[in-house]
């Protein structure tokens, strides 16, 4: 119960503190950029010199492409910076917040030069008192889509930013490693491999700031983007995606018990829209999108299929993510999260997160070499593969299909728009209510025509939507419809709230 109630006042004082400080002053350090977010840009100047847009050419290459050594190497040299709390060093070379900030960029940068420059790189830079900074940077890469028409982007983001058990420690250690290296980590090479393809959409990497301290750089990306009317088709975040050991008090919905290991399955949270948390939301949608590209188009090309648990809530209990500024700003988002978390935030032994000891891992017998990886290696690497596929997929994926359903007494008929030739197929997802599942009971796909029939049982409550597939591409499921019949009527049929 105390560590409920810590949990519980640590959230109430990040809230008030969030509400007390906003983010002014909020602007691109590369012009160039701003145009590339409005789609008002030559989409042949960002061409590669060979072009692979193929969806599935793409996919495989993001699924052999990620390199788990990379990011180890990329871990390494993060734990390098001493202290990334928002609040710490701006002024060295060497360690800090500063420093490190400008290394990712650099990073970025060299990822643009050797593909042919290709990425639009720079700071979203902001005013906001943070633990007595001022003035904080976002650094970011484009990838500019190829089809300017209807410009969506996407957005794969993971904070750069620690702390430990006192919120603004600007000086101690805090090596942040899994919280949040490992999503800094998974962005960075994301953009690595994803550069070498083509994509109708643009996608962005980045690594917000002053996640630990109240969201800040989460809530400038989210607030910036919308005042410029950016259109944003998904956003991935990414917050401790390497661990895979529970911790003796992490944060529930969580792991069973302290030492447990789980490198197969992940968690993906999201809002629920209305009363009831089963009922359909836009980021409900995206999560089982996730499931089904994870379990269709991943798992069969991988040693070690990952597992997606879609959860009920936004986030876990008391606790927030970079995800929810987003969403407060009308667009569709999750938080991709380990399965085992290793503390609950408050920085407390024996839980790593948020304390010293969240470090890469532990050299036993003081060769210099680690024998143990408390973040590892192929568990980051799937869920870096998740985000880029996912990603991939839908910056080149048609969009919804605004559809309308027909009850019958042995099903629904589903009607696509007049003249509708966006798709070669159409995926069916049928979940069933009574069970509360929040996942797809059933999945199925079928020729694209004017009208189908999808039969269903009588007095089951299902929920049925549709989503578009294109040159293996599929697209994001529409909104659900609420279908129930009777064995003397088919009821009415309605869209969910």
């Amino acid at each position: 119960m105390k560590s409920k109630i810590l949990v519980y006042l640590s959230a109430m004082v990040m809230l008030a503190f969030t509400e007390a400080n906003s983010q002014t002053n909020m602007f691109l350090s590369n012009p160039e950029a701003l145009k590339v977010f409005q789609g008002d840009y030559n989409p042949s100047h960002y061409r590669p010199l060979t072009v692979i847009d193929q969806p599935d050419s793409v996919r495989m290459g993001i699924i052999r492409g990620v390199d788990q050594s990379e990011q180890i190497r990329l871990l390494t040299k993060l734990e390098t910076f001493h202290n990334r709390n928002s609040g710490s060093d701006t002024l060295s070379l060497s360690t800090g917040i500063g420093a490190c900030r400008t290394w990712i960029l650099s990073c970025f940068d060299q990822v643009s030069k050797n593909s042919n420059n290709r990425l639009v790189t720079g700071y979203l830079e902001f005013d906001a008192d943070i633990c007595s900074k001022g003035h904080h940077k976002n650094p970011f890469a484009l990838l500019p889509g190829m089809d300017t028409s209807n410009h969506e982007i996407l957005v794969i983001e993971g904070h750069f930013d620690t702390r430990n058990e006192g919120r603004c420690d600007t000086v101690g250690y805090t090596p942040g490693i899994d919280d949040n290296g490992s999503g800094t980590v998974l962005v960075m090479e994301l953009a690595r491999v994803m550069s070498k393809y083509s994509f109708r959409h643009t996608i962005l990497f980045t690594t917000p700031t002053g996640e630990d301290e109240g969201l800040f750089g989460a809530k400038a990306w989210a607030e910036f983007l919308s005042s410029k009317g950016v259109k944003i088709r998904t956003v991935l975040n990414n917050d401790i995606v390497g661990g895979i050991y529970c911790g003796k008090t992490s944060s529930p919905p969580s792991c069973p018990y302290c030492g447990h290991v789980d490198s197969t399955h992940v968690r993906v949270f999201s809002y629920s829209s209305g009363n009831n948390p089963y009922a359909n939301s836009a980021h409900k949608q995206l999560a089982r999108y996730m499931k089904y590209v994870q379990e269709e188009l991943i798992n069969p090309h991988i040693s070690a299929p990952l597992i997606i648990n879609i959860m009920l809530g936004e986030d876990r209990t008391g606790r927030g993510g970079d995800h929810t500024p987003f969403r407060q700003k009308g667009y569709t988002a999750v938080r991709i999260i380990s399965a085992n978390e290793h503390g609950n935030g408050t920085g407390k032994a024996p839980d790593r997160n948020h304390t010293t000891m969240d470090v890469l891992g532990k050299d036993i017998n003081a060769d210099g070499i680690l024998d143990s990886l408390f973040v590892n290696p192929g568990y980051l690497a799937r869920n870096t593969i998740l985000n880029g596929v996912v990603a991939g997929l839908l910056a080149s994926a048609p969009e919804k299909i605004s559809s309308t359903m027909e009850v019958k007494s042995d099903g629904v008929v589903v009607h696509l728009p007049e003249g509708y030739v966006n798709a070669d197929r159409i995926i069916i997802g049928v979940r069933k209510q009574n069970s509360n599942s929040l996942e797809f009971d059933t999945i199925f796909k079928v020729n694209r025509a004017d009208k189908f029939l999808v039969r269903l049982s009588i007095g089951q409550k299902n929920y049925i939507s549709i989503a578009p597939l294109r040159e293996g591409a599929p697209g994001l499921f529409s909104d659900e419809y609420e279908i129930i019949l009777s064995d003397i009527d088919p009821e009415k049929t309605h869209r969910q709230p």
